[in-house]
């Protein structure tokens, strides 16, 4: 029997473990197609950002949206440091604005991490009718002793009304129709409808992002 030189036979034994590894990886990622499983957008909206951004495009009054909230939290815990989320709330409705001002006034006051799943559970579980800025900053100071004239005086002010316009702009440059929505870096828009689960929806996500 003749026997094969070592060398050979360890070049061999890499290219077959290379393959399966390279194998193992295809089958474990989400079999996505570009225009059907998500879009590509084109021009890419310019992060700003040397991470990888995902923005999440949401609500607060909306339900498919605070039924999406523990998904989020899925997605963010699965992130690296080479990530970054952002939200941007949207105002597709004159009675959707008083809550993107919220978000954008709880942000600069360095509260929004403390009241965010609270803001949700008090419209959608515990139907608090926080309809207005006033509704909102009553039930800020009654459940997190946040000062209301401080919170009403920033979500009034030109810092969140820019805020607000660019987030308006991004709706409409990004085509986005409805909420919640993910955009991966500018450029992918993963189709709620077409991946049909959360679960998907956070894989092809995620997928998206690490391409």
């Amino acid at each position: 029997m003749k026997y094969l030189p070592k060398a050979f036979v360890l070049i061999f034994l890499i290219t077959v473990f290379n393959a399966l590894a390279k194998d193992s990886v295809s089958r474990s990622e989400p079999a996505l197609q570009a225009g059907i499983d998500y879009k590509i957008i084109n021009p890419a909206w310019p992060t700003g950002s040397k991470k990888t951004v995902i923005y999440e495009f949401f609500s607060y009054m909306c339900p498919g949206c605070n039924a999406f909230e523990p998904h989020m939290e899925q997605l963010s815990d699965q992130t690296s440091e080479q990530h970054e989320i952002i939200r941007v709330p949207v105002s597709f409705y004159p009675q959707w604005e008083p809550h993107a001002k919220a978000y954008y006034a709880l942000k600069m006051m360095g509260e929004l991490d403390k009241v965010h799943k609270s803001l949700f559970a008090a419209i959608h579980q515990f139907k608090k009718p926080l309809r207005t800025l006033e509704d909102i900053g009553d039930w800020l100071f009654a459940s997190f002793s946040i000062d209301k004239q401080a919170f009403l005086s920033t979500a009034e002010s030109f810092a969140v009304d820019n805020e607000i316009r660019k987030a308006n702009k991004m709706v409409k440059t990004l085509g986005i129709a409805g909420v919640p929505r993910l955009v991966v870096d500018g450029k992918y828009l993963p189709d709620f409808k077409q991946l049909k689960t959360a679960d998907n929806i956070i894989e092809a996500t995620l997928y998206l992002a690490n391409k």
